[in-house]
């Protein structure tokens, strides 16, 4: 069914000081000085990358402290950071060994519909930017306790997202169809004359699920490699494939679209695309990376989802989409970033063992 003319935004966020805006929230736009820091230095050439580094990893931080930051009790009127950074919990953790503090996703996640941030939808896996989530304290607070951390022999681990973002700036500017931010996704541009394809948005929504059906007529006309060999989070009605479609979105040049994208996961969490001629992905998740690593002070990163980097059409059967050789590549790309600037990494478990193995050559060190 066509739809009319439809912006998933606001009444009074459009134009172009919203745009700007925008991309003033993204993390595309936030990775350029990042990467601009590094390009050129001496810093870059300190340490061997091309092989993954268990063996230091696990001399670096071999006990580890890990809970997921809604799950910390704080102290009274503190942050989630300025509890885990106390002086005399330090102490303790040093008596008994621990090397490592895990504190999970801890950057702002979620979803931008106009000026308004909306909540996580998948724990705060979800990211939609470089900044520390204010439920959980500030950029301050976490630099003090790397540093506490440090002073105390040990390193802070943060996590990564590689194979997805939430719906925040960048997808919002991907809709919009500015510059290279539709490059960062895995979506597809579908031409008004098969929109009768495409399902009806429901008021109040910005996407639709695409039916079986729907997603093999997509395939058949060349947009997209149709189905998966599973649907996580599979719920009849609500997710049947991991294909969405937006409404009918006016673009900053005047020209109205319906996109389709994957997600692996929610409708939410809308999957990046790792090999884009822009290579906008990898600046992105790269520059989240170095964010970490040379800004926050983190000592190591957790690749989450890391295996699902990469998907292509099969001539027989579902698309190609675990196990893929570009999943392995582009964590060589991550890990060798994050050993290149002098930390460590380590993976997402949710993989085969055969997959685990493939990844860990030049990957994640753990």
């Amino acid at each position: 069914m066509t739809e009319a003319k439809h912006a998933p935004h606001q009444a009074g966020s459009t134009g172009a000081a919203y745009t700007a805006w925008l991309v003033e929230q993204s993390m595309l736009a936030q990775a350029e000085p990042l990467a601009r820091r590094q390009s050129g230095r001496g810093s870059q050439w300190r340490h061997p990358y091309a092989q993954a580094q268990p063996r230091a990893a696990a001399a670096k931080a071999s006990v580890w402290f890990t809970a997921y930051p809604p799950a910390i009790i704080t102290a009274q009127e503190e942050s989630v950071l300025a509890t885990l950074g106390d002086e005399c919990l330090w102490q303790a953790f040093a008596a008994i060994g621990i090397q490592g503090i895990h504190t999970g996703p801890m950057k702002v996640a979620g979803g931008l519909t106009g000026h308004q941030y909306t909540p996580t939808i998948d724990g705060y896996f979800d990211r939609i930017g470089l900044d520390i989530a204010g439920e959980f304290g500030t950029a301050e607070e976490f630099k003090a306790l790397a540093a506490t951390a440090n002073r105390h022999g040990a390193i802070v681990i943060d996590d990564i997202v590689p194979g997805h973002t939430g719906k925040g700036a960048d997808f919002r500017l991907a809709e919009l169809g500015v510059g290279d931010y539709p490059g960062i996704y895995h979506m597809v541009e579908i031409a008004p004359a098969d929109w009768p394809l495409l399902p009806t948005v429901a008021a109040g929504a910005d996407a639709a699920n695409l039916s079986p059906t729907t997603v093999d007529a997509l395939q058949a006309k060349g947009y997209i490699v149709g189905r998966l060999a599973r649907v996580i989070f599979y719920e009849p009605g609500v997710k049947e494939t991991n294909w969405s479609a937006t409404p009918a979105i006016e673009g900053v040049d005047g020209v109205v679209r319906r996109w389709v994208y994957l997600h692996y996961f929610k409708a939410g969490q809308p999957t990046l695309n790792w090999l884009d001629p822009s290579f906008a992905a990898p600046r992105l998740v790269l520059g989240d990376a170095l964010h970490s690593l040379t800004v926050l002070g983190a000592g190591m990163v957790r690749l989450d989802a890391n295996g699902f980097l990469g998907v292509e059409p099969r001539v027989d059967g579902p698309a190609w989409s675990e196990g893929h050789p570009l999943s392995i590549t582009a964590n060589q790309l991550i890990a060798g970033m994050v050993r290149k600037v002098g930390g460590f990494s380590f993976q997402e478990l949710n993989l085969t063992v055969d997959d685990i193995a493939a990844m860990s050559n030049g990957g994640a060190d753990l």
